[in-house]
């Protein structure tokens, strides 16, 4: 008897049990430690089969001999991040998520601590037994020659490694954990003269060979051996909320990057071996006019001021931008800096407003698409077909129907689009910032900006002869990362959580480019990057409102363009306080309610339903990969990392994949 189908637009069928369909990050994982965890239960079956008949306690010093050795192999290749970045650029890459090599090495860690504490336990145990036989005390056994001394310092040193690379001491305590955690050198340097038939220079020179070749190129890399590899700071600028911007002269430094890659910084007089990542925040051809009035091709990194680091970093950023610099510099840097201002003003909140039939639909994701009002959020059948605009489905109208209406033109000196601020760097004069995007002017005080850039932010010392003197900066990169596969999918989701979303500004304003170029959309499988996805969800909470600064700009681009907001569908929320004198009784199909800002950019209070909002992304596309990229807090990470595990189950019948892609730069 044939089974009768549901009509069309309707849901299927729950079942009682959904289908197993797991995700191909949780078989990639569960394929890397099943596979590293039979290698080493391999092992010791082996050995302890081979010496069952004699001594099973030799058989078991050879299994944990061995096992020691291959952990530690794993670890010295998985720490090679330029070897791991070459092997991306294989067919491995499909089968391998080498962004996860930091988790890799940990998991790798844990099994090199099992095996050591095996392995001294043994030692331990044969020891006692042999110094009660011969009548000797038991502590000169385990002190009295070559073999037993090295043992003993390399299982203390390897357990004081971990007690320091603990969470909660590497959180509270990043200085002790990074200085502690080099001591794997001199746990090396113990192996090797520990081993004595050999076993140490037969398996572990290849990886060591590869990991110190690896270290060498990246010191080599990140020296400023010439003038062209000198990081050369082109501007500062200081955010809201403890965020600081500061952009690079690429030339030769960085000149060929790529998407969401990242690199790692070291200012040497605040710490030469401690070295952060900061992920690249500019396209590789992104340029901005200086003070000279010529365009420079320039990199830049976003960071929060959160740590002693940072917090130094920064403060000796304000020195260079308030020209008390004292500081002498080892490489003799100069650059034109000018004196920064917080010159990116929120928008106020302004009344919910509506205009007539200027509804822009598919610019928040509330209004792009209607969701269904039960549990499950996956509206098969209900979503428009791909690569055509969700404004233009023809869908019924929803429950909530708000158009944003276009922010009023500019005028110098209106009190509703400019404010008065105090510049923190000068105390004699005052600077008018407006609050619409335009060029700044010179207002006739101590400042001076340029009239050529296309988004003006920086204030410049007067003159081309005054110079500020910069701190020495290193630079180790680029690395791969997760986000090199953005263009890559048909859709992509974004979700980041406060500063997180910095991995992503480079590729939204890469799409931007893209759509005012005409760019075609991806309507094929291929893996061309220069095709535009069919869709990108923005997913970014953030708790002040003033953290908004980071992404004002491209927000402001995306709502002026039309073609871009059929694309890139942003989905803000703030959880902060607001100003409540504004706020609206409209809400979202989530019940989130509804903020606008003066420049019409809309938001919504609270917490994204991720759970809910990444099955009805899923929904709304048939027969496509989609891309889940999450820079956020770990539990937020968990929580859309379960969602989409569970909708991917939900959306196998309809031929989507989603695949998970999350930020990591731990160390």
């Amino acid at each position: 008897m044939q089974q009768k189908q549901p009509p069309a637009g309707m849901p299927r069928r729950k079942f009682l049990l959904p289908p197993i369909y797991p995700c191909h990050y949780m078989l990639q994982r569960a394929g890397f430690m099943g596979a590293w965890l039979g290698a080493h239960a391999t092992v010791l079956a082996y050995f302890i089969a081979t010496n069952a008949a004699t001594d099973w306690t030799q058989g078991l010093n050879l299994a944990t001999q061995y096992g020691i050795v291959l952990s530690l192999m794993g670890i010295l290749l998985a720490m090679s991040p330029t070897f791991v970045g070459m092997l991306r650029r294989t067919p491995l890459n499909r089968l391998v998520t080498f962004e996860k090599r930091i988790h890799a090495h940990k998991f790798m860690s844990y099994v090199l601590f099992i095996w050591t504490m095996a392995h001294s336990s043994l030692h331990y145990w044969t020891g006692v037994r042999y110094a009660d036989s011969i009548n000797e005390p038991r502590l000169t056994v385990f002190w009295k020659d070559r073999l037993s001394v090295t043992g003993q310092l390399m299982w203390m040193l390897f357990l004081f490694i971990g007690l320091a690379a603990l969470p909660v001491v590497r959180r509270l305590y990043y200085e002790v954990f990074y200085y502690i955690h080099h001591l794997y050198l001199v746990n090396i340097v113990l192996l090797f003269v520990h081993s004595e038939n050999g076993m140490a220079a037969r398996y572990v020179s290849g990886p060591l060979a590869i990991f110190a070749a690896d270290y060498l190129y990246r010191v080599v890399r990140s020296l400023p051996i010439t003038s062209s590899r000198r990081a050369r700071i082109r501007y500062i600028r200081f955010h809201p909320n403890d965020v600081v911007e500061v952009g690079f002269d690429r030339r030769e430094l960085l000149q060929h990057t790529r998407i969401g890659q990242y690199v790692k910084l070291c200012v040497p007089e605040l710490g030469i071996f401690q070295w952060h990542p900061f992920t690249i925040t500019a396209t590789p051809e992104e340029t901005k006019i200086m003070a000279d009035g010529r365009p420079h091709r320039i990199w830049k990194i976003h960071f929060k001021v959160s740590g002693d680091w940072t917090y130094r970093f920064s403060q000796r950023l304000h020195k260079v931008t308030a020209g008390g610099d004292a500081y002498t510099n080892n490489f003799d840097q100069e650059a034109r800096i000018g004196r920064v201002v917080n010159d990116v003003v929120v928008p106020e909140v302004v009344p919910l407003q509506c205009r007539g039939d200027e509804c822009e639909e598919a610019y928040m994701m509330a209004i792009a698409g209607r969701l269904d009002s039960g549990d499950s959020a996956v509206a098969v059948g209900a979503g428009p077909a791909p690569g055509e605009p969700a404004a233009r489905a023809g869908a019924p109208p929803g429950p909530l129907s708000v158009s944003v209406a276009p922010p009023a033109p500019a005028t110098p000196g209106s009190a509703s689009t400019s404010c008065e601020i105090t510049s923190p760097l000068e105390t004699t004069g005052m600077c008018r910032v407006d609050i619409a995007p335009k060029k700044s002017e010179p207002d006739g005080s101590s400042f001076l900006s340029s009239d050529h850039s296309m988004d003006d932010n920086v204030w410049f010392v007067p003159g081309t002869e005054t110079q500020a003197k910069l701190p020495a900066i290193l630079v180790d990169g680029p690395y791969n990362a997760p986000m090199e596969t953005f263009f890559e999918y048909h859709v992509n989701i974004i979700v980041a959580a406060g500063i997180g979303i910095t991995p992503y500004i480079a590729a939204l304003e890469r799409v931007l480019s893209m759509c005012a170029n005409n760019i075609p959309v991806r309507t094929v499988q291929t893996t061309r990057e220069d095709l535009l996805p069919q869709k990108i969800y923005l997913v970014w909470v953030f708790r002040d409102i003033s953290l908004l600064c980071l992404m004002l700009p491209a927000l402001q681009r995306l709502r002026a363009s039309p073609r871009a907001r059929d694309i890139v569908v942003p989905c803000v929320y703030v959880t902060g306080s607001v100003d409540v004198e504004h706020e609206s009784a409209d809400s979202d199909v989530f019940g989130r309610p509804m903020l606008q800002l003066s420049n019409g950019i809309r938001l919504s209070k609270g917490r994204p339903p991720v759970a809910r909002m990444v099955s009805y992304m899923a929904g709304r596309h048939r027969n496509v990969r989609m891309g889940v990229f999450c820079c956020a807090p770990r539990k937020l990470n968990a929580l859309v990392r379960s969602s989409v595990h569970s909708t991917n189950a939900a959306v196998a019948h309809q031929g989507t994949t989603m695949e998970m892609r999350s930020e990591c730069f731990s160390m």
